[in-house]
């Protein structure tokens, strides 16, 4: 009987989890070519998102499965000694309602199109894409009253060119 009334308060909690904060991050910097990894630009702000958000100990990281994105939240992984889960961006709506599911702080490096594009499905509306030189900005998101609140913010690193 005890077990069951674990299992049952355990898939509770599980029902009722919601993230603490999500952050949505494009890619830095990037070199040109298929799929290209980090410029030393690219390189030095992931060292920064590494050292930003690893003092709100996040909970879990996701990239999409490209080099530029790998990389940009490869620094925070190892700091923190995490595994970089990857996620389809075809499929950002069975994606966000994931993301609604977990607790703690959400990690989440993308693209141009797509990091906008998933902002607008958690909170029901529409960001511009980003410039394809702009790597300065980010989503910031909390869940507050049962709505999600997103916050456009900047990094104060930019180096468009």
């Amino acid at each position: 009987m005890k077990l069951v009334l674990m299992v049952l308060c355990f898939i509770s909690l599980q029902s009722m989890a919601e993230p603490d904060q999500i952050l949505l991050f494009r890619h830095a910097e990037k070199l040109s070519g298929k799929d290209p990894s980090l410029t030393f630009e690219g390189q030095q702000r992931a060292k920064w998102i590494a050292g930003f958000v690893s003092e709100l100990q996040p909970s879990i990281l996701f990239s999409t499965d490209y080099n530029r994105t790998k990389e940009t939240l490869a620094p925070l992984a190892k700091k923190e000694k995490m595994t970089v889960v990857i996620y389809n961006p075809r499929q950002l709506d069975i994606f966000s309602e994931k993301l609604k599911k977990l607790n703690g702080v959400v990690v989440v490096a993308g693209h141009s199109n797509t990091t906008p594009m998933l902002a607008g499905i958690i909170d029901g509306k529409k960001y511009k894409k980003f410039d394809e030189k702009q790597f300065d900005l980010y989503f910031e998101i909390n869940l507050v009253n049962k709505e999600y609140i997103v916050k456009l913010k900047s990094m104060g690193l930019n180096s468009e060119k």
